[in-house]
């Protein structure tokens, strides 16, 4: 805007100027008096168009203003957990937490930012508060509270293992595949039950479940051990027919999801818990569930809460 202004005045200087020169060259009083009034409605005419753009660059400051104070939420997730965060073919993110996380976004009034990063990266960056809370199918457990603090529990979730169809009988539990390579991802649970119960096998840690499930079809392990959706999300999408899972039921306490934000951040967690809620009661979450499901998987849910 002082751009502006400074422009008028240059135009109002000019002004002067020729009308001296005119006068000076000219003599003429009433020959003056007519370019005299012609060269000042020139600049009138001028310092109104002067006029006009200052308002317009001071309406564009302010939207500038609104658009910059809307409240962003940074979230944090990784992109190869499927069905929860994965990159697809035409290279966005999505799954049912992307789903769910706009959709408590939007109850909330917040614009949802999606930050994909690896798994293990997650926990630093919201300690170090470059993003705001992470939603990547994240299971509820002590040690990560230690760390951050949890939502209420939004999915309830079993262990399983990918297995060769032709050895799935001779390896139906998963006891039998202690003291062989297991395919597991790096800082996940099945990483750290593997540790716990199968302290023989051989682990091959991996940044992403695709790269467990790559090296099980070569056969360098035996089996890969993810959360449970993870795996049926994989074998709806393989091809090959060759794989089967099997599901851990003992030693396996029950496992919830939540989201996480930083360390005493009370008022965001009561905000996400808030906006759950909300999600839960109007029916957004049962559509985004049916979406990616088939099924509302609240219902398990409650069925665990009311048997504790």
């Amino acid at each position: 805007m002082k751009f502006l202004l400074f422009r008028g005045n240059i135009i109002l200087k000019t002004t002067n100027l020729v009308l001296f020169f005119i006068q000076y060259r000219l003599g003429g009083v009433t020959m003056f008096k007519a370019l005299k009034n012609s060269v000042r409605s020139l600049a009138i005419c001028s310092l109104a168009v002067v006029g006009t753009l200052s308002q317009a660059y001071a309406a564009d400051a302010k939207d500038t203003t609104q658009i910059t104070s809307e409240k962003t939420l940074n979230v944090g997730c990784e992109g190869a957990f499927a069905p929860f965060t994965y990159i697809d073919d035409q290279g966005n993110i999505t799954g049912f937490d992307i789903d769910l996380i706009k959709a408590i976004g939007k109850d909330l009034g917040y614009n949802v930012k999606i930050n994909v990063m690896p798994f293990d990266g997650l926990i630093p960056s919201l300690m170090t508060g470059n993003i705001d809370l992470i939603i990547s199918g994240f299971t509820i457990s002590e040690e990560r509270a230690k760390k951050v603090d949890f939502s209420d529990p939004y999915y309830l979730c079993g262990m399983s293992y990918v297995i060769e169809k032709k050895n799935a009988e001779k390896y139906d539990t998963y006891e039998k595949l202690d003291g062989h390579p297991i395919c597991t991802q790096l800082a996940a649970t099945g990483t750290n039950f593997t540790q716990k119960f199968l302290q023989k096998s051989k682990d091959k840690i991996f940044n992403t479940p695709p790269e467990t499930y790559i090296e099980l079809g070569n056969g360098s392990c035996l089996a890969a051990i993810h959360d449970k959706p993870v795996n049926d999300f994989f074998l709806t999408k393989d091809t090959s027919g060759k794989f089967t899972s099997i599901e851990i039921k003992k030693h396996i306490d029950k496992e919830y999801y939540g989201i996480a934000v930083q360390k005493g951040n009370k008022k965001l967690l009561d905000e996400i818990n808030k906006g759950l809620k909300e999600v839960e009661e109007n029916g957004v979450f049962e559509k985004i569930s049916m979406d990616w499901f088939g099924n509302n998987i609240l219902d398990s849910l409650k069925e665990s809460e009311e048997t504790n």
